[in-house]
C-alpha cells in the first residue's frame, strides 16, 4: 500500500476546505449544530467531489458576472434608444405643430384643428359670372393682401406695372359684386395718390 498517494491529496484538501469555510463565512456564520452536519458531510466528499464543486461555485461566479455585465450593456442601450426615441417624437410633434400651423395659414382647418371640408361650414359669396363672364376673366389668380391704417384693413389683390391691366381686374371684381373695388397706386412700397402718379399712368 502507497502511503504517500493519500497524502499528496492532502494540502488539496485543506485549501478547498479553506476555500469554502471561507466561502460559508462569507455569506454569514452557520449555527453550531448545523456547522457540525455540514462538517460531517464535507468529510464525506472526496477531493475531486470538493474540487469539482469549488470549480462549479467559480464558474456559476463567472457567469454571473457575464451576465450582468451584458444586462449592464442592455441597459446602456435601452437608455439610449429611449433617448433617441424621445428626440425622434418631438420633431414628431414639432412637424405636427408646423403643418397644423400651415394648414390653417391655407385654410384648410380651424385652429381646433377641425378640417373646413368636414361637416357644415357657412362661406361668403361675393358674386357670380355666366360661362361667357367667366371665360373673359384674368387666368391668374391674385393673392390677396391686408394693410392697416388707423381706422381701417383695407383689402387688395394683384401687382401691376400697367394701369390698364389693373383696369381689367378692377372691372372684373366689380362685375363679380364687388361694387366698391378701385385701383390703388404705389411707389417704392407707399400708397400714393393717382395725380403722384400720372407721367406713368399717362403715356406718349
Amino acid at each position: 500500500m502507497n502511503i504517500s498517494s493519500p497524502l499528496k491529496f492532502f494540502p488539496i484538501c485543506v485549501l478547498l476546505l479553506a476555500t469554502f469555510l471561507f466561502v460559508v463565512q462569507a455569506y454569514g456564520q452557520l449555527p453550531k449544530k448545523e456547522r457540525r452536519v455540514w462538517k460531517k458531510e464535507l468529510r464525506k466528499l472526496s477531493p475531486e467531489e470538493f474540487k469539482s464543486m469549488v470549480d462549479e461555485r467559480r464558474n456559476l461566479r463567472h457567469t454571473i458576472d457575464q451576465l450582468s455585465e451584458k444586462n449592464s450593456d442592455l441597459k446602456t442601450k435601452v437608455f439610449q434608444l429611449e433617448k433617441s426615441l424621445l428626440s425622434r417624437e418631438e420633431k414628431l410633434r414639432g412637424v405636427a405643430n408646423s403643418l397644423k400651423a400651415l394648414e390653417i395659414q391655407l385654410g384648410l382647418t380651424n385652429e381646433k384643428g377641425e378640417r373646413w371640408d368636414k361637416g357644415v361650414v357657412f362661406k361668403v359669396q361675393i358674386g357670380a359670372l355666366n360661362k361667357k363672364e367667366f371665360d373673359q376673366a384674368p387666368e391668374r389668380s391674385y393673392a390677396m393682401e391686408v394693410e392697416e391704417d388707423v381706422s381701417y384693413k383695407q383689402y387688395v389683390v394683384g401687382n401691376f406695372r400697367d394701369y390698364n391691366e389693373a383696369d381689367i381686374l378692377k372691372k372684373h371684381m366689380r362685375k363679380v359684386g364687388v361694387r366698391r373695388a378701385w385701383i390703388v397706386p404705389y411707389k417704392n412700397g407707399k400708397r400714393v395718390s393717382l395725380k403722384d402718379v400720372l407721367d406713368v399712368v399717362i403715356t406718349p
